[in-house]
């Protein structure tokens, strides 16, 4: 069965989306959107265009050994479960 996320949360980074202001933008800034985070999409475009899977793989993994006090080993297999199911990163 597969993992169900949590509230909108973005499809490249896979960072909870808490309220309005931490959703990326299309071109017009005015304009949201709800697939990814500001971080990771501002004003219609990725912030890091040419970031691979496993560069963003070490980022997550990296992040998630702070945050949830984990080993690299069980930190690199939560991010990976998490890519799996965001839409940047699925068909990679």
């Amino acid at each position: 069965m597969a993992e169900i996320l949590p509230g909108p949360v973005c499809h490249s980074c896979g960072m909870l989306i808490m309220g309005r202001d931490e959703f990326g933008s299309e071109a017009n800034v005015a304009v949201m959107n709800t697939y990814y985070c500001r971080y990771c999409y501002w004003k219609g475009q990725f912030t890091e265009p040419d970031i691979t899977k496993e560069e963003m793989l070490e980022k997550l993994s990296s992040a998630m050994m702070t945050s949830q006090n984990v080993s690299k080993e069980e930190a690199r297999e939560m991010a990976l479960g998490r890519m799996k199911l965001l839409k940047r990163w699925k068909d990679k």
